[in-house]
């Protein structure tokens, strides 16, 4: 270990300053910052890895306290999908919509926002939103995804495969 007396910092012992005020319950955290008028948002997620999305109804949760708002895929789809990092050339990206509407591919998509006065108020209309789902084939595994006669997840993606590469020849 490195001491003070050698005039470097790695491995020094530092005298925090914020400790107090967190050891005390003083502390201010992002979360503890509220704006006047600031909204607040949670996201229901599907539980399944693949499924078409038959219905959401989300009256009740609409008209429950502190709700400003909720959202589905139906009210966003217009706006443009969540960018993805295209890692390879010519590789094939599904679309990944903010909020799915027709059919989810991935467990944890979400299916419907909720804005509310409080992260409370919006965390409990989540429990009132009901959505029907058909759960479809997943497939989790690489291989049994392109495996021949395999469900095909995106019509436009061949196999499943979002590209093909080979090593170089040495």
């Amino acid at each position: 270990m490195v001491h003070a007396e050698d005039g470097r910092w790695i491995g020094r012992p530092l005298k925090r300053r914020e400790d107090r005020r967190l050891l005390t319950g003083t502390g201010r955290y992002v979360d503890d910052i509220r704006p006047p008028g600031c909204a607040h948002v949670a996201l229901l997620r599907s539980p399944h890895a693949h499924a078409r999305i038959v219905r959401v109804d989300v009256e009740r949760a609409a008209r429950a306290p502190g709700v400003v708002t909720v959202v589905t895929g139906a009210e966003v789809s217009h706006l443009a999908p969540m960018p993805v990092n295209r890692l390879v050339p010519d590789m094939r990206v599904p679309p990944h919509p903010i909020i799915a509407e027709a059919r989810v591919h991935a467990a944890g998509t979400p299916v419907a926002a909720v804005v509310a006065e409080s992260p409370w108020a919006a965390r409990d209309a989540l429990e009132l939103i009901d959505v029907a789902y058909e759960p479809l084939a997943a497939l989790p595994e690489p291989e049994a995804a392109v495996a021949d006669g395999a469900p095909v997840l995106f019509p436009d993606i061949e196999r499943n495969r979002a590209f093909s590469t080979r090593p170089p020849r040495s």
